[in-house]
């Protein structure tokens, strides 16, 4: 029975309309509270036997008893009863499937950087993850126990080290695709702001799959880009080496876009990079970002590539 049916048969109780099994129902129905009250906390008991007080207080102002049939105030108790502890009931079973579920959530250690941050990690199964700046991941509490070592990389770049463990394959989860290694050494590079997730093999072998099952295989010096909007991978040669200079204070970019540029400069010094110059959208960028050098050092370097030139106002630069 819904709440809709539930109220017309109260109206019908109350009005003395409803049929003597369904006079039975109700009866029997307020009769086993004392039951169902066992298993409520006192705070909610107190709680149920207020609203119950309440609604019959309400209902008996607003439909005053007829001349000739009184109808007894314990009747309209055993209705208001009926639908506060209908509720209560919903609410009592809302929330121990609520504990349930907080329960079984999992735990994680959360690991995050900030601008020009580079964080090194000790897992504890012996691996070792290094965090680019504005990075996150999370780690399951006691991972190197589960069937699987699972990392989730929520945002950004991560280089892994991964020790050996054919038992526990180790697997780093994007928003996008998933990267399952034995033992080896990669990196993942899945920021938010671009449109592609790219895996660089550095050694070892990794299998790489996104959501529909696609996959690739990575063999040393590979990376595998991934389209978020094509959803496919484009393969190429890519020095395993150079994947992780940043790890290092090195940014390596290589036939990057502007976006990716203006990402890895806001990464390092936290400025924002723009462009007036309409021709920037194809512009492809080779170069190597020293984090020791100043903002404007570094901005000379860039506007030398395509001949541009910038202005600086506080923490904005703009090409063009």
């Amino acid at each position: 029975m819904d709440s809709s049916e539930l109220k017309k048969l109260i109206d019908r109780y109350l009005k003395n309309k409803a049929t003597e099994q369904e006079q039975k129902l109700v009866d029997e129905w307020y009769q086993s509270y004392d039951d169902i009250n066992e298993s409520l906390p006192a705070a909610k008991e107190q709680q149920f036997k207020s609203e119950i007080y309440n609604y019959t207080r309400a209902r008996v102002n607003s439909n005053p008893p007829p001349k000739i049939r009184r109808l007894n105030i314990i009747r309209y108790a055993a209705a208001a009863a009926i639908i506060v502890l209908a509720t209560a009931g919903l609410l009592v079973r809302r929330e121990i499937a609520q504990q349930q579920q907080e329960q079984q959530k999992p735990s994680y250690a959360i690991f995050k950087t900030g601008i020009g941050q580079v964080k090194k990690l000790e897992l504890p199964d012996g691996s070792t993850v290094w965090l680019n700046a504005m990075s996150s991941i999370r780690i399951i509490d006691g991972f190197e126990k589960k069937p699987t070592r699972n990392i989730y990389l929520d945002e950004g770049e991560a280089y892994f080290e991964v020790k050996h463990d054919p038992a526990h394959p180790f697997l780093v989860v994007t928003n996008s695709i998933t990267t399952k290694v034995l033992g080896t050494s990669f990196n993942v590079k899945a920021y938010k702001l671009l449109d592609y997730v790219a895996v660089t093999l550095r050694t070892g072998h990794v299998e790489v799959s996104d959501k529909q099952g696609k996959m690739a295989v990575l063999g040393p010096n590979q990376r595998a880009t991934y389209s978020l909007q094509e959803h496919s991978y484009d393969m190429s040669a890519y020095n395993g080496e150079k994947s992780r200079r940043w790890v290092e204070g090195k940014s390596a970019l290589s036939n990057a876009s502007f976006r990716e540029l203006a990402l890895t400069v806001n990464n390092i010094y936290g400025v924002k990079l723009t462009s007036k110059n309409k021709l920037t959208d194809t512009y492809k960028y080779n170069i190597i970002i020293s984090h020791s050098r100043t903002i404007d050092e570094t901005m000379k370097l860039i506007c030398s590539i395509h001949k541009n030139s910038c202005r600086r106002k506080n923490n904005d630069v703009t090409m063009y």
